[in-house]
């Protein structure tokens, strides 16, 4: 009986087989390469990302010893092109881009800063280079461009800076109103840990002339 069962079950396994046999092979090969592409991924991305990180290296040190020659140029566009999916290519542009505007580049840094907004991998560093083309267009003396650049959507973990440096703009054009409306909305979204002095201050700088609030206390009850 034994082997009759047995017999039937290799039987059924051969039938089986014979109908279902290299769909079986495909899918564990399918379940196999998928393990192994996950495991060439990880080795790929670890090593993109190892290459990236030499790279933005060699960028900061150019810069820092202000040795930035036509090689370092050549290494952040490496960076942007071949590696952007790494963070370091976004922060290499955002370096490239202060150096330039230390160095009175507007226009090179503005570059920068655009591809930033664009390209770079993560949301942090897009919305950094944001700010800072703002300040660029400011500083190129295009005030409303750099007011509506702070005017798009953004993470509200950023708005105290958004607001803060709309804020500036405002107050260096002479709109007290509208610079004391920005800095109150960057005091109220200003983390609890974060300084809040300078911004204090700008916001009582712009405040509403009030001739209560300016006369000394023993002048108002002198009055009364």
């Amino acid at each position: 009986m034994a082997d009759y069962e047995n017999n039937e079950e290799l039987a059924s396994l051969t039938r089986w087989w014979s109908k279902n046999g290299t769909a079986a092979i495909i899918g564990v090969l399918i379940g196999l390469l998928a393990i192994g592409g996950w495991y060439a991924w990880g080795w790929y991305s670890n090593r993109q990302d190892a290459q990236a990180a030499d790279m933005y290296a060699e960028v900061e040190h150019g810069i820092s010893t202000q040795n930035v020659t036509g090689g370092i140029d050549n290494v952040v566009e490496k960076l942007k092109n071949d590696y952007s999916g790494t963070p370091y290519a976004g922060a290499a542009a955002l370096s490239m881009a202060s150096y330039y505007v230390d160095q009175k580049k507007l226009d090179k840094a503005a570059a920068q800063l655009d591809w930033a907004m664009k390209n770079a991998k993560g949301k942090g560093i897009r919305e950094i280079a944001t700010v800072r083309k703002a300040r660029v267009l400011w500083a190129q003396n295009k005030p409303d461009a750099a007011l509506k650049l702070l005017d798009r959507d953004h993470p509200a973990s950023f708005d105290s800076l958004f607001a803060e440096l709309a804020g500036d703009i405002h107050a260096a054009q002479g709109d007290d109103a509208a610079a004391h409306a920005a800095y109150k909305k960057a005091l109220a979204h200003l983390p609890p840990d974060a300084p809040k002095q300078m911004l204090q201050h700008k916001l009582d700088q712009t405040a509403p002339a009030n001739a209560d609030h300016d006369m000394p206390t023993d002048s108002k009850k002198s009055d009364s």
